[in-house]
């Protein structure tokens, strides 16, 4: 036979290597990515921050210009302006005005910002003041009224080389009279902007994505930043300040910005993702030489921890394959069929197994044999105490009563069975009875004897009733299950109790006699062998279980269901053969029944009845039992059921108003259906019920549904904050408030003042 040399230690040395790398390349991954993504934090975080700085910098400037403007504007010869000619110059009074003004425009001049020009422009007498003094229009003079007088108010704008900051004046009037204008440079607001190289690009745009400011002002300010591919996500965000990532020329960055809440004006800051990166790279090479040095330690660690396992596997299989006569292996050569040692000797030990499971499986089957033949014997009365012994023994310990019960088929008839077929139908009974009787229940396995299918089953009951209403359940489960799934109707004899196994062949005799008395009671039966031996009666029972449901359905005021199981009742009790007085009693015990449930509702029964001895004496006065059922339902059951639901529905409705009346006081409080059900005395899951009955709808949506129509009453009647509304009606935050709002209405808080015309507008 060809030989060759084990893969066996080969597989070693790989595992062992696999083990050590796979971790040190874990781990160098898990570094350069952590590390990289530290770096990346940490540069966002600081453009964020030398962002913030530079827009409160700029706006600063800007404010300290828009105050300048406004305590020029608000001088009483600047007013005078608006409403005097001063055109005619011959005037002194005229004359000393325009001497002020220019006086006044000269010192804005001396703001924090370098400034180009101020220019005051009277627009009703058409003339303007500006650095080179008073000028009336001239034919070329741009109309200023249409490029910046439809826009009253105040703003910053951009023109071809200046940042202008415009006010209309009276800067309330739609139609203003005159204006001032604040030009800027475009390079004057460049030394406010950062240049390190590491944090980003910084630049400002207006609301209309033109650059305002930028560090390379010459080219880029007054251009379009709308074709840029963040240009829609700046436009799109809610927040105030953010980062996203985007693609510049293949390319990736990550866009930090800040929306000014002051004049609309963005602050954003472009940071080469790739730049970022570069830090992280040294890491990456360290990690790569670090894992390799550790690889080849591991390497050499592994080839010596594999030579040392490999010996013992070596071992053991040269003593499992070693020759019949004893002599040693080829040195240390295996077969060439492409498995190693532990694969040989896993397929020698599973050979071994199954030879073993054979021979358990042709024990178990003798055993099997045996033990039916044991019942055999016992049913006919032919074993000894030594035969029996080891099961009597089992059987005393767990059982207090034992019976045998006896099964056979009624008939065949309409079943699609035939004659030939009964024998396999039996052992078919066999299995679905080993199936649903416990095998602590029963001694050994069911078998089949004749046309008979026979099993001795057992319980620790000790009591003779509890004892015979469970054999008696358990006969019918097994006669209802084989109708279910055979459709096969069987009758069962259930033998009476014994204590000892001796006494079983007196068992399967009366079970089988039991069975004789089906001529009597029918197919489909179980016979006890008591019930049907002479001298012996039945007693009716008095129908328990339908009156605890009929009591039910009384307190749950379910009418219909009342008036079926009273049908059921006394349907079941004049199904016995008893005397009419006999009647009479059962249906007065019914009747005390019912009114002494009505005694637990207060006021009940004493509305419905003033004597109860007048109801008992027209019980006694019915002759039949379709009456006496009538009557119960219409002169007691029914009137009781509609008062009890009166009474009922009207605490339905205070609990409920006394919730609507918390909700109406206490919505912008931590509201929960068990503060409130506590503080009316009443359990929370029988509250939540009732204001679902009475409403409609769950509390916490009632309430949600509350508190948004408040908060649309305060966006368009107050001027409260959307961060304070959201905090008055219990919002964790502002976010949770805005996108509830937005789900329910299909618009932001902030676009439903807009859309309802509200005056001053909350911001987050």
């Amino acid at each position: 036979m060809k030989m060759r040399r084990s893969t066996y230690f080969h597989k070693l040395i790989v595992y062992a290597i696999c083990l050590i790398t796979f971790p040190m390349v874990t781990l160098g991954v898990f570094s350069y990515l952590l590390s990289s993504r530290t770096v990346q934090q940490k540069v966002n975080d600081g453009a964020l921050q030398m962002l913030l700085q530079m827009q409160q910098r700029v706006e600063q400037s800007l404010r300290t210009a828009d105050n300048a403007l406004t305590q020029f504007t608000v001088q009483p010869s600047v007013l005078r302006l608006l409403t005097e000619d001063v055109t005619d110059g011959s005037r002194s009074d005229n004359a000393a005005l325009i001497d002020g003004l220019q006086e006044g425009l000269r010192g804005i001049q001396l703001s924090d910002l370098r400034v180009a020009d101020v220019q005051f422009i009277q627009l009703r007498d058409r003339w303007k003041m500006s650095g080179g003094g008073y000028e009336p229009f001239g034919p070329l003079e741009p109309d200023w009224k249409q490029m910046y007088g439809d826009r009253p108010g105040s703003y910053w704008t951009i023109s071809s080389r200046t940042i202008d900051f415009v006010r209309t004046l009276p800067i309330s009037s739609p139609e203003p009279t005159a204006m001032i204008m604040f030009r800027v440079p475009y390079g004057e607001l460049r030394k406010y902007m950062f240049t390190h190289p590491e944090l980003g690009e910084p630049f400002i745009i207006d609301d209309s994505l033109r650059v305002v400011a930028h560090t390379d002002h010459w080219t880029r300010v007054g251009t379009s930043a709308a074709s840029m591919p963040y240009a829609r996500q700046l436009l799109d965000s809610e927040s105030d300040s953010g980062l996203f990532k985007t693609q510049l020329d293949g390319e990736p960055y990550n866009v930090i910005y800040s929306k000014s809440a002051y004049n609309g004006w963005m602050y954003v800051s472009l940071v080469s993702v790739t730049a970022m990166t570069r830090e992280s790279e040294t890491i990456k090479w360290v990690t790569v030489a670090a894992g390799a040095v550790f690889l080849l330690i591991g390497a050499a660690v592994s080839l010596l921890g594999a030579r040392r396992l490999y010996g013992p596997v070596r071992k053991l299989y040269e003593s499992v394959f070693q020759p019949a006569n004893g002599e040693a292996g080829s040195g240390g050569d295996i077969p060439a069929s492409g498995k190693d040692e532990l694969q040989l000797i896993g397929e020698r030990v599973q050979a071994q197994l199954h030879n073993q499971k054979e021979m358990s499986r042709e024990l178990k089957s003798q055993r099997s044999r045996l033990q039916h033949f044991f019942l055999l014997k016992l049913y006919l009365g032919q074993t000894d105490g030594s035969e029996r012994a080891p099961y009597e023994a089992e059987a005393s310990r767990q059982w207090k009563a034992m019976s045998v019960l006896v099964l056979q088929i009624d008939s065949l008839e309409n079943t699609g069975y035939a004659e030939q077929d009964k024998e396999l139908l039996l052992f078919a009974v066999t299995n679905i009875i080993a199936e649903i009787v416990p095998q602590h229940e029963r001694l050994l396995e069911p078998i089949v004897m004749g046309q008979s299918q026979v099993t001795l089953v057992g319980s620790p009951l000790a009591d003779e009733q509890a004892y015979s209403a469970w054999l008696d359940g358990a006969a019918k489960l097994i006669r209802e299950t084989v109708k279910q799934y055979l459709r096969l109707p069987v009758s069962i004899g259930v033998s009476s109790p014994f204590r000892s196994l001796s006494e079983a062949g007196r068992g399967y005799k009366e079970a089988g006699e039991a069975l004789q008395y089906r001529i009597k009671l029918g197919l489909e039966a179980v016979v006890h062998i008591g019930d049907v031996q002479p001298d012996r009666s039945l007693v009716p029972e008095y129908p328990e279980k339908v009156k605890s449901e009929l009591i039910e359905a009384v307190r749950m005021c379910e009418g219909e269901r009342a008036y079926g199981l009273l049908e059921q009742f006394t349907r079941e009790l004049f199904a016995a053969p008893l005397s009419h007085r006999q009647y009479q009693m059962l249906m007065i015990a019914l009747l005390t029944d019912l009114l002494r449930v009505l005694q637990e509702y207060e006021g009940v029964l004493q509305s419905l009845y003033e004597e109860e001895k007048s109801l008992y004496d027209k019980l006694f006065e019915l002759k039949t039992s379709a009456e006496m059922t009538e009557w119960l339902y219409q002169s007691v059951l029914m009137p009781a059921i509609r008062l009890m639901e009166e009474r009922k529905n009207k605490q339905h409705r205070g609990i409920t108003d006394e919730l609507l009346r918390m909700i109406e006081n206490e919505y912008d409080s931590p509201l929960t259906i068990e503060s409130c059900a506590f503080r009316i005395h009443y359990h929370p899951d029988y509250v939540r019920h009732v204001f679902r009955k009475e409403m409609g709808m769950p509390f916490s949506d009632y309430l949600a549904q509350f508190r948004l129509q408040m908060a649309k009453s305060w966006l368009t009647g107050t001027d409260m904050r959307i961060a304070d509304i959201a905090e008055k009606l219990q919002y964790t935050n502002a976010q949770n408030f805005i996108r509830y709002f937005r789900k329910m209405e299909g618009m932001t808080p902030g676009q439903y003042r807009d859309s309802r015309g509200a005056g001053a507008q909350g911001s987050l």
